[in-house]
């Protein structure tokens, strides 16, 4: 037990200082705790979760190949010209349009697209796209929680409480849509003096033609047929028999397989190392498992709550929240999640435990806070940092607390009112 705690806790900070880069540490993580003996490498294969694994890749599949028809930027030339280049309407559209995409897509996947794009508009306009990533980088962690494929961590937490796509979001996206109108408010007070255009720049915006920015418009129509199926089977899983995760990769076979496309070219562009700190990330949590150190935190939780489901809830909430704003939310959500499985002994009527809309919350909306936060933040900070436009921690920070603080106090209120 000390071993796997020692093991799991270097690597967690090794994670959260950030100067090696987090697959690795997780991998390296994973083959100490096999090392060590905490636990044997068919187990340690067996704590691999596939579902998640194959859900992700999928959806990078299938979000490279539609970026590569324009559809992307030409959504982006359209957007601004449709709040005729006004700066806080740029910016209001553009978090509302990563908060939605993020929901259907996942949020790294999404932030991956909109970054480029947000940039090539600021630059087109000569405005600062600090204000603009900051708010898309919120709105992906919001929009995120409404869906299973939103955020890493809901897959994870899906996948360990077995729920449907549908079930997950009627549960996930009215709180999600709360949480999305007051990140409109604050951007507002934020930034509504940062985001003014000049009558020339909105003037050249307004002329910008959208022809001609769809590069293979056969391939678009391929790849939104297949996107439309592939949302379609999320939504139908249940009834059709099939987990999201074969849905995910299924739809990205497909369209490989239309497409045309050389299928070594697309996989190159797949986040593999993403997928390995995932799978390094399975097995450090698996260790914990086997050497009983999950146990240990299982018993300290509800000893803190005094046994009541409401604390437990709102501790999964901010815990959940203030961990995640120290490390990243996906390792905090895998070690968590087999600490409910242990404490979920089922509802009366056969419900959902709120206890995982609770963890999801705490995992999704804390990862706000700061830069480590989420894994969608750590890509947003890095492309702003190479096109060079620098956030630093405290920065980030400065925002990302009170953002943070009022989704954490609107999730609460939510579980408390809707299920107790």
């Amino acid at each position: 037990m000390i071993t796997a705690a020692v093991i799991f806790g270097i690597t967690y900070l090794a994670i959260a200082v950030g100067r090696i880069p987090t697959a690795i540490i997780a991998v390296l993580g994973a083959a100490v705790m096999v090392f060590a003996r905490v636990l044997t490498p068919e187990q340690a294969l067996d704590h691999v979760d596939l579902e998640v694994i194959l859900l992700l890749a999928g959806m990078m599949i299938l979000a490279d190949i539609i970026s590569r028809t324009g559809a992307f930027d030409w959504a982006a030339i359209r957007g601004a010209r449709l709040v005729r280049g006004n700066g806080l309407g740029l910016l209001a559209l553009l978090a509302i349009l990563t908060a939605v995409a993020s929901a259907l897509l996942d949020n790294v996947t999404t932030v991956v697209i909109m970054v480029p794009i947000t940039l090539t508009l600021c630059r087109s306009l000569d405005l600062d796209p600090v204000p603009f990533l900051l708010g898309e980088v919120f709105a992906s962690n919001i929009g995120g929680t409404a869906t299973i494929v939103g955020d890493p961590p809901n897959i994870i937490v899906a996948s360990a409480a077995d729920i449907g796509f549908l079930d997950f979001a009627a549960n996930m996206v009215p709180v999600s849509a709360i949480s999305l109108v007051a990140l409109m408010g604050l951007l507002f007070i934020w930034f509504r003096r940062d985001v003014r255009v000049s009558d020339e720049k909105r003037a050249e915006m307004m002329a910008t033609s959208s022809v001609g920015v769809i590069k293979d418009g056969n391939l678009l129509k391929k790849s939104l047929a297949v996107f439309a199926l592939t949302i379609a089977a999320f939504f139908t899983h249940d009834i059709i028999g099939v987990s999201p995760a074969f849905v995910a990769i299924g739809g990205a076979a497909i369209l490989l397989l239309i497409s045309g496309l050389e299928p070594g070219e697309i996989l190159r562009e797949v986040e593999w190392t993403t997928l390995s700190f995932f799978a390094g990330l399975f097995i450090l949590v698996g260790g914990m498992g086997e050497a009983g150190v999950i146990d240990r935190i299982q018993g300290w939780i509800l000893q803190l709550s005094g046994g009541e489901d409401q604390n437990l809830a709102l501790l999964m909430i901010f815990l959940g929240g203030g961990l995640s704003a120290i490390i990243d939310n996906i390792p905090f959500t895998a070690t968590m999640a087999q600490v409910v499985v242990q404490i979920d002994t089922g509802t009366p009527d056969g419900s959902v435990n709120p206890l995982w809309w609770a963890l999801t919350l705490g995992a999704d909306l804390g990862g706000n806070f700061t830069i480590v936060g989420a894994s969608a933040n750590v890509v947003v900070i890095t492309v702003a940092r190479a096109a060079g436009h620098p956030i630093g921690f405290i920065k980030f920070f400065k925002y990302g607390f009170l953002i943070g603080s009022i989704t954490l106090l609107i999730s609460a209120a939510y579980i408390l009112l809707r299920y107790y």
